[in-house]
């Protein structure tokens, strides 16, 4: 009985930290959130400084960035490969971006928002992850995140 006891007992600290150690919806947001705003900021400050305009694309679930580069019929936008920050990016499962609005106006996926000198100066990019929300808002060269309100079921 003591043996039945003490097996118990482990099986509920195996579980307890097996719970403990799962990240909550609200946490793994705030990453995704803040890799993203770091990400922009970053592409926004190479594009100024290389004087090669860099671009943001974003779909429901995953995003890339575009650099603009000559090809044999001008000037082209080509998906960045090969670079281990800009490579194309898949948000976790459940995760997803809900709402972009670049300037005022809103961006609808797979359209390019440009991150160079002439690009966006205002953006909101709102992400989702279960009931949780945030907000990455941009100016000028600053990216910031935003939690906001759960929404209620």
């Amino acid at each position: 009985m003591e043996m039945l006891v003490a097996l118990v007992i482990v099986a509920l600290a195996v579980a307890g930290a097996s719970l403990a150690l799962r990240p909550d919806d609200s946490r793994q947001l705030a990453n995704e959130a803040t890799r993203l705003a770091m990400l922009l900021e970053q592409a926004r400050e190479e594009s100024a400084l290389a004087g090669m305009p860099l671009a943001w694309v974003a779909a429901e679930d995953r995003y890339e960035f575009e650099r603009r580069s000559m090809s044999r019929n001008g000037p082209d936008w080509t998906v960045v490969r090969g670079d281990d920050l800009f490579r194309p990016r898949q948000l976790p499962g459940g995760l997803n971006i809900i709402r972009i609005e670049v300037d005022g106006r809103p961006l609808v996926f797979g359209e390019r928002m440009n991150l160079g000198l002439q690009g966006a100066q205002r953006v909101m990019i709102e992400l989702a992850f279960g009931q949780e929300r945030t907000r990455i808002h941009g100016r000028e060269d600053r990216f910031e995140v935003t939690a906001l309100a759960a929404v209620k079921p």
